[in-house]
């Protein structure tokens, strides 16, 4: 099949479709009938007269032809289904001539040429077989790995692995008008590093010029060089450029300088470093924007992640973090390298953690030393006291066959600006005996709370205080099973645990990690279910009760499970978080929990807390989501906490036809009667080409809105040009992917 000219005017310039056979090797078997054989041994002693050409660089030649002519000559003609195979090249063609003399091979008809990577077809080739360069016409190629083809007017090899070509267009989209091309007056491929230079070039769209560059080098494999722009725009920062360049410094390290201009804030300049080997890897951002106009100040950030293997059961790992001013997230979370990682997402991070430490683990023991401070960024807000240092060991060994004993110990320096500071050591070793059988268990066990500290800048508390409360507890259950034959297996669970723990006030104990938490179904057995941190232990004289059950179908697919719990007090007095003695209810609020999967597709998650008389409900939060094929998912959330929160939302990602999809996010505030967050995009998967486009409206903590637009362009086998949105998707649309 003869190539299009690339140089042919009158009609619009396409690369044109793929020839389906273009990357396929002939079929070589033994050759029944034919002198395929005995030529065969005949060209190897014949070409083995001169090793000087063939043999010196390039190795064994092998010669398939149905007719060969002039052997002795110098110079040789074979036709007939001709292939010449010399080093790690093969060549086909309808009829070959060779010329001793110039090193010289002219094939000629339905030529093809496979080397490394890379397939030619043209009607005519020249080479010189010594010296690996040579000169096609009007050459179709197909690099293999990349699904990169084309055709040009003229090929040119320059060397082992180096060839030109000249007005080339190159695409990996398949078709009549590939949805993208280049078309090049000269197209550079170098195998040898992996890369594509051209000059001159023109990117078509559908047929249609729309981008001229007068020189362009992109890698087929990870090289240094610039790297495709980002583009998006935002409210706060208005239009945004990113010109990135990455530096391949060696396959275990990279370097990317990205500089960013933002119209309303001036030229940022970030820097990402990359680094990985086999006992230790990680990750630093660099953040800095001088001279900023909202500002007028030099805003900078810092982000360094790492992790190592130190052997023997140690490891080491930092997270450091820091910004220089409270609305960096929010202002630019979705251009950096901070991204949707953080406590509350881009933009609602009430605080960043930097934490790095040394630790170790075996079989019965962990261990480890960790520095850990805290950043404050939400307006008003209190980050929590740094810890400089944390030490803790923990340890489980068995007793027996029952029994065991479990170790918990800790040590920090508690650090802030302000109020009191100090030390605080704690000790909770626990001793118990679990027995278990099919019908149910039971866990009785004992356990001590002991806690001293040293207290600075201390008024009004002691200098030293030291706190000793005992606990013990009983905890069962039954098992309940019935076997429904083809309809699955149902288990039904009443549990129970009693807690006794005495009574003490603990107000003359500064607050340094504790607060209350949200309770739910599975923190009500917990000994000190009140309180998260140390610094308070509940009192206890109490019996929770809970029933808990589920169900599998007979292939083992979960279909329900449903919990619901409470704690009855005999003690009717507690502490609070200040530390001091109050009354307590005879019973706590009832606390709920379940999930149903109707269908494979399809599941209804809820949890929940209701007072003890069902009066009120006090906290529920609601989830349906439904996955019903790839692609697609639709969830609708309802989240309440009372005088808190009164949130609804809906959330969904959807393909339409076979290649566009689209998706959606809106968050309600039932109570203020305003939206909180709303996303919108659409999404286009072409094959050789996607794209995908989304707008984003925030409210901020502090009550700041930021509105941005996320615009992301691949041209596989070329570049990506925009912004990669994808953190957005995990975070606000739970399920989907608009992975390219």
């Amino acid at each position: 099949m003869k190539a299009p000219n690339a140089s042919s005017g009158g009609a619009t310039r396409v690369c044109g479709r793929r020839a389906r056979r273009l990357g396929q090797a002939r079929r070589r078997g033994a050759r029944s009938g034919r002198v395929a054989a005995s030529w065969r041994l005949y060209l190897l002693a014949l070409l083995g007269l001169a090793p000087s050409v063939w043999g010196a660089t390039t190795g064994p030649i092998t010669l398939y032809a149905d007719h060969v002519q002039g052997v002795a000559s110098g110079q040789w003609t074979a036709s007939g289904d001709v292939e010449v195979l010399y080093g790690d090249r093969r060549l086909y063609a309808d009829e070959v001539h060779y010329r001793q003399d110039e090193d010289e091979i002219v094939a000629t008809g339905h030529v093809r040429m496979v080397s490394p990577g890379l397939v030619t077809a043209a009607p005519k080739a020249i080479v010189h077989v010594q010296a690996n360069q040579g000169i096609v016409l009007q050459p179709r190629y197909l690099l293999e790995a990349q699904h990169g083809h084309g055709h040009a007017r003229q090929g040119e090899e320059l060397g082992k692995g180096r060839y030109r070509l000249n007005e080339a267009c190159y695409t990996t989209c398949d078709g009549k008008v590939p949805a993208w091309q280049l078309w090049s007056s000269q197209l550079d491929l170098n195998q040898n590093d992996d890369y594509v230079t051209t000059r001159d070039t023109t990117l078509n769209v559908f047929g249609l010029p729309v981008f001229w560059l007068p020189y362009l080098s992109f890698p087929l494999k990870r090289h240094s060089g610039f790297l495709a722009p980002t583009f998006g725009s935002s409210t706060v920062n208005g239009l945004t450029l990113g010109i990135p360049y990455y530096f391949n410094i060696a396959p275990n390290l990279d370097d990317t300088l990205t500089v960013l201009g933002f119209t309303k804030r001036g030229v940022m300049l970030q820097n990402q470093f990359r680094y990985l080997e086999p006992s230790y890897s990680g990750r630093l951002n660099l953040d800095l924007l001088p001279a900023d106009r909202l500002t007028h100040n030099t805003i900078w950030a810092v982000s360094w992640q790492h992790q190592q293997d130190l052997g023997d059961g140690f490891s080491l790992s930092a997270n450091i973090n820091r910004v220089s001013y409270r609305n960096f997230l929010s202002d630019f979370g979705g251009t950096t390298g901070f991204g949707s990682s953080f406590l509350g997402g881009i933009g609602n991070a009430p605080y960043l953690t930097s934490a790095a430490g040394v630790y170790y683990g075996n079989a019965h023991l962990h261990a480890g030393a960790v520095l850990q401070s805290y950043q404050e960024l939400a307006p008003g807000g209190v980050a929590p006291y740094s810890q400089l240092p944390y030490l803790y060991a923990n340890g489980y060994w068995r007793l027996g066959n029952r029994g065991y004993f479990d170790w918990r110990s800790n040590f920090n320096y508690f650090y802030a600006s302000a109020g009191p500071i100090g030390e605080r050591l704690d000790l909770t070793p626990t001793i118990g005996w679990r027995f278990s059988r099919a019908w149910g268990f039971l866990d009785p066990k004992a356990r001590l709370y002991y806690s001293y500290y040293q207290i600075q800048r201390n008024p009004p508390y002691s200098r030293a205080i030291s706190r000793t409360l005992p606990a013990l507890s009983l905890k069962g259950g039954l098992n309940f099973i019935r076997y429904d034959g083809d309809d699955g297996v149902t288990l039904l669970q009443p549990i129970f645990k009693y807690l006794y723990i005495p009574l003490r006030a603990q107000n003359d104990i500064p607050l340094f990690d504790t607060s209350l938490p949200f309770p739910n179904y599975d923190t009500i057995f917990t000994d000190n279910s009140l309180f998260s941190g140390s610094d308070r232990i509940n009192a206890a004289n109490q019996i929770v009760y809970g029933l808990q059950g589920s169900h599998q179908s007979a292939t083992g697919r979960q279909i329900w499970q449903a919990a619901i719990g409470q704690i009855r007090y005999f003690n009717r007095q507690q502490i609070d978080l200040a530390g001091n003695i109050v009354p307590q209810n005879p019973q706590s609020d009832y606390f709920l929990q379940g999930e149903y999967s109707p269908m494979p597709d399809l599941y209804l998650l809820g949890s929940g807390q209701a007072r003890s008389g069902w009066q009120r409900l006090e906290r529920a939060d609601f989830r349906a989501q439904w996955l019903p094929g790839a692609g697609k998912v639709l969830n609708l959330d309802y989240r309440y906490t009372r005088h808190y929160v009164n949130q609804a939302g809906v959330s969904a990602a959807w393909p339409l036809f076979r290649q566009w999809r689209v998706l959606g996010s809106y968050q309600y505030d039932v109570s203020n009667h305003k939206p909180l967050e709303e996303l919108v995009g659409i999404g286009y998967d072409g094959g050789c080409w996607a794209a995908q486009l989304m707008v984003y409206h925030q409210i901020l903590l502090g009550g700041q809105t930021n509105n941005a637009v996320y615009l992301e362009i691949v041209l596989r086998g070329l570049t990506s040009v925009g912004n990669a949105s994808n953190g957005l998707l995990n975070q606000y649309v739970p399920g989907a992917s608009m992975e390219f």
